[in-house]
C-alpha cells in the first residue's frame, strides 16, 4: 500500500526534478542500472530528461494553440454579430420596418425593378417628403421634355409627383408602368417615383385655384407625406439639400417655407423657387377649404378675390395668413445665403435678375418674415447661394441634365481642378439659346476669367459631401 502511494507521488513529480533516494531495493537497483546513468547516482539521464521536457512543452503549446484558436473564433463571432446587429439596427432599421409593414409592395418592387428611371424608396410609414411638380406656364410645349429630364436626373430621388391633365401626352411612362394617382387608381408600386397625379377632366387648366386645392387634398389624403414641396417643371431640385433643411423639423408643427417675396400687400413664397408645407399645415388648409372658410373661398362679388382666383399661389398665402395665422419665414442659411432660387444658376451668380424680382425684396419683406434688413440686398457671386441650396428655376431640360451631371461628377471627384471643372461644364452645358431657354443664360465666355471664377466657386460651394443627406 505504501509502495502504491509512493508511485502516485512520483507520477506528479516534475521530470526535471531530482528524484529522491529509492525507498526499496527494487527501486534502488532500477535507478542504479538505468542506461547512461552512474552506477551509484540518482541523477536522470540528461537526454531522456530533455526529451520528456520537449514532449510536455509540445503538449502545453498544443493546448495553448487550440485555446487561442477557440478564443479567436468566439471573438470573431461576437464582433460579427455585434456589428451586424448595429448595422441592421441603425442603418437599415427603417428598411426592415418598411418591408415588414408592406411586404407585398416591396415584393412588387423587385418584379418592377427593370423600370428605367423609377426609384423604389425604402421607408416606414409616410414619406419624409414628396416633390409635387406643377405645370409651368412658360414654354408649355416643352413640358414632356422637362418631365423626362426630371425623371432622368433629380426626380426619382426627390420622390417627384408630376401633376398632369393628360398622362399620355405629358408623361407616358406613368401610364406604361402603372404609376398614376387618381380618383380611381393608385400606383402599382406606391413607394416608387416619379408618379403622376391625374387631374380630373372637369377641372380645366384655366381653373387654377380648384386644381391646386385638388392637388393639396389628394397629396394629403392619398400620399400623406411629412412635407410636400411644391415646384413647377422649370425648377431644378437638389434632393439631398432638401433633406438637410428638413432634418430637424417636425411635421406636426406648421410650416410654410420657401423664398419669401412681397407684393404691395402680401408676403408670399415664390412658386418658382418652390415652397414647403408640413402635414399639419396641409391638414388645416384642406379642412379650411372643406369648411368654406371665408378667407379661403373665392367670392365672385369681391374684386380682390377675383384677382386671387387667377393667382392660386397668392390665394393660398391669404388663406394661410388670414384664416390659419401661418406666414412665410426666413429660410436663408446662416441668415444670409438663400436656399431657394427663382432664377437659374448663371443668373444668380452674375446678378442678372429681373428688376421686378429685386423690388419684391425690401425692408418690409424682411420685417414680415422676421429677418434682418440684409434680406433686402440681393447677393451675387458665390454669396448668391447657400451651401445647401435646394432649387434653381427657369432651368430647361438640357440645362437640368448638365447641372445634374456636373454635380454628380464633382461629388464623385471633389479634387477636380478648376480647368477640369470648367472643361466638364462647357462639354455638358447647352450651347444655343433655344436649348438654354428664354429665361436662362449661357455659360460665361471662355475668356471671361472673372465670370468663370465666381461660377466655379459657386458650383463647388453647392456641391460638397458634407451637405448631402438622405431622408
Amino acid at each position: 500500500m505504501a509502495s502504491q502511494l509512493h508511485e502516485r507521488r512520483k507520477h506528479h513529480q516534475h521530470p526535471d526534478e531530482e528524484e529522491a533516494c529509492p525507498d526499496t531495493p527494487q527501486q534502488h537497483r532500477s535507478s542504479s542500472t538505468s542506461p547512461g546513468g552512474s552506477l551509484g547516482g540518482s541523477k536522470m539521464n540528461p537526454i531522456l530528461a530533455l526529451a520528456r521536457s520537449l514532449k510536455n512543452s509540445k503538449n502545453k503549446e498544443g493546448r495553448n494553440e487550440v485555446g487561442a484558436a477557440l478564443m479567436s473564433v468566439v471573438s470573431f463571432l461576437v464582433v460579427g454579430f455585434g456589428l451586424g446587429y448595429f448595422l441592421m439596427h441603425i442603418q437599415h432599421r427603417r428598411v426592415i420596418l418598411h418591408v415588414m409593414k408592406n411586404p407585398w409592395a416591396h415584393g412588387g418592387a423587385v418584379i418592377l425593378r427593370g423600370r428605367v428611371g423609377f426609384q423604389h424608396h425604402f421607408y416606414s410609414g409616410p414619406p419624409r417628403y414628396v416633390t409635387v411638380v406643377m405645370p409651368s406656364v412658360v414654354n408649355p410645349k416643352a413640358r414632356p421634355h422637362r418631365l423626362r429630364s426630371i425623371q432622368d436626373t433629380w426626380g426619382p430621388f426627390a420622390r417627384s409627383i408630376f401633376v398632369v391633365s393628360n398622362v399620355t401626352l405629358e408623361f407616358p411612362p406613368a401610364k406604361t408602368h402603372n404609376a398614376i394617382i387618381s380618383d380611381n387608381s393608385e400606383p402599382g408600386d406606391p413607394f416608387s417615383y416619379p408618379q403622376a397625379l391625374q387631374i380630373p377632366a372637369e377641372i380645366g387648366d384655366e381653373n387654377g385655384v380648384a386644381r391646386l386645392q385638388y392637388v393639396f387634398k389628394t397629396i394629403y389624403e392619398k400620399v400623406n407625406p411629412d412635407y410636400a414641396f411644391f415646384v413647377n417643371d422649370h425648377t431644378f431640385v437638389i434632393p439631398e439639400h432638401l433633406c438637410n433643411y428638413l432634418q430637424d423639423l417636425d411635421p406636426l408643427e406648421d410650416l410654410y417655407a420657401g423664398h419669401a417675396m412681397k407684393t404691395d400687400k402680401d408676403v408670399f413664397n415664390s412658386g418658382a423657387a418652390g415652397y414647403l408645407l408640413s402635414r399639419s399645415t396641409m391638414k388645416k388648409l384642406v379642412e379650411a377649404w372643406a369648411d368654406k372658410e371665408p378667407h379661403c373661398t373665392i367670392d365672385p362679388n369681391n374684386k380682390q378675390m377675383k384677382f386671387l382666383a387667377g393667382n392660386p399661389g397668392l390665394m393660398t398665402t391669404v388663406c394661410l395668413r388670414d384664416a390659419l395665422n401661418i406666414t412665410a419665414i426666413d429660410t436663408r442659411e446662416d441668415s444670409k445665403y438663400h436656399r431657394f432660387h427663382a432664377f437659374p444658376l448663371t443668373r444668380q451668380v452674375s446678378g442678372d435678375v429681373d428688376e421686378w424680382y429685386i423690388k419684391k425684396h425690401n425692408v418690409e419683406t424682411a420685417r414680415a418674415i422676421g429677418a434682418d434688413e440684409t434680406y433686402a440686398t440681393m447677393l451675387t457671386g458665390e454669396d448668391c447661394c447657400a451651401k445647401s441650396t435646394v432649387t434653381f428655376h427657369y432651368v430647361e431640360h438640357a440645362e437640368a441634365r448638365a447641372l445634374f451631371a456636373t454635380r454628380e461628377r464633382l461629388l464623385a471627384n471633389p479634387h477636380l481642378t478648376d480647368k477640369e471643372l470648367m472643361s466638364l461644364m462647357m462639354k455638358e452645358w447647352p450651347k444655343n439659346q433655344k436649348e438654354i431657354g428664354a429665361y436662362s443664360r449661357p455659360l460665361p465666355d471662355s475668356k471671361n476669367e472673372k465670370g468663370w471664377k465666381a461660377l466655379l466657386r459657386t458650383v463647388r460651394k453647392i456641391t460638397t459631401r458634407e451637405t448631402q443627406r438622405d431622408c
